[in-house]
């Protein structure tokens, strides 16, 4: 029984994590689900399942749409906290002494503003902030070089260091 489960592992492994790298953004990621896939495929072959390929990519896009609803889950949960702190800082930005530079982030553009906010104000590290915006963890820190320079931009000091 092994050998044969073996055989059916060797025949269909690679088209599964093939499958699986089309449909989700990190190879890791991909190898994980390829090996739960095939844990579950021993569980059902094990009871006397006949696991076929089809059987396979089915299981593989059931872990997959799990996977996105984890996904989901998680970005709701960080934008529910981030939207919290997001009020507290308003009212921590409204405490502020230096008009200007609440001036000078008011004249941001939204997106700008809400980069340096979620870093300044509600501390939230770069791969949070990344979550939450949806982009990735070297996007955020371009955005945030950008909404860095613009600030400076508005304050009329281009090479001095605000942030």
């Amino acid at each position: 029984m092994p050998q044969a489960f073996a055989a059916l592992y060797e025949a269909h492994s690679r088209v599964v994590e093939h499958y699986i790298r089309l449909r989700v953004d990190d190879v890791d990621l991909a190898q994980d689900l390829t090996a739960e896939t095939f844990t579950i495929a021993w569980e059902k072959y094990s009871t006397g399942t006949a696991i076929t390929r089809g059987w396979l990519l089915k299981t593989a896009r059931n872990l997959i749409g799990n996977e996105y609803q984890r996904r989901a889950r998680v970005r709701e949960r960080t934008q529910r906290l981030v939207a919290a702190q997001l009020v507290v800082a308003q009212h921590e930005i409204d405490d502020i002494a230096d008009v200007e530079l609440k001036a000078a982030i008011a004249r941001l553009r939204p997106a700008d503003a809400l980069v340096l906010k979620l870093t300044y104000w509600c501390g939230l590290p770069a791969a949070e902030a990344a979550q939450f915006l949806g982009c990735t963890t070297v996007s955020y820190w371009q955005r945030l070089a950008r909404a860095r320079a613009a600030l400076r931009a508005e304050l009329g000091a281009p090479g001095t260091a605000v942030l």
